[in-house]
């Protein structure tokens, strides 16, 4: 057959003809293959079109406080105050202003400048408090104390719950706790 192909006359044309079948054939298959690929990625810009939704639902939900969240992280991390019995006084102040907005009932509250720090160390003040709050306003109270400018760490927080059923609020399950706190505020480093 080799030998009445190379005698044929019309050998070009049917050479030609091969080489233009295989090149179609091997457009044919890398146009499926370009397909099947843009299926995929359509599927996957899909996906992550649904879960950039989602994100902006929860985002667009959460409106203020996500505001407010940019800008404590904009704010001044420390207490204000040049010295630590300024900077303790702000933080009473702050702790008395946040007891008041979230309910809960202060009934003692002080402070110290703590120890002297070490070398490249943030002087640091304590504030100690006592009060009776019910839970969702002891949740309140302790979430905007970490994350609200200036920046405060709970150290301690000792609770008991009411010992007897005349503590407990009248028409509620939420009773309202014993709560013993201790925070640590941290003032600027003072230059040398």
């Amino acid at each position: 057959m080799t030998a009445a192909l190379r005698a044929s006359p019309t050998r070009r044309a049917v050479i030609a003809s091969a080489v233009l079948a295989t090149l179609l054939a091997a457009i044919l298959a890398a146009a499926v293959g370009a397909w099947l690929s843009l299926a995929r990625q359509e599927a996957s810009l899909e996906d992550r079109r649904f879960d950039l939704a989602s994100i902006a639902g929860r985002v667009k939900a959460r409106g203020p406080g996500l505001a407010r969240a940019e800008r404590t992280l904009a704010a001044d991390p420390f207490l204000p105050g040049a010295t630590p019995v300024l900077a303790v006084n702000a933080l009473q102040r702050r702790i008395v202003g946040l007891a008041e907005e979230t309910g809960i009932t202060l009934r003692t509250i002080g402070g110290e400048p703590g120890p002297e720090p070490e070398a490249g160390a943030l002087p640091t003040v304590t504030l100690q408090a006592s009060a009776r709050a019910p839970i969702a306003a002891l949740q309140k109270f302790l979430y905007r104390i970490e994350t609200e400018a200036p920046f405060v760490l709970v150290d301690e927080v000792g609770l008991r719950a009411p010992t007897t059923g005349a503590d407990r609020r009248v028409g509620s399950n939420d009773p309202e706790l014993e709560i013993e706190i201790r925070l640590i505020g941290y003032l600027r480093r003072r230059e040398s």
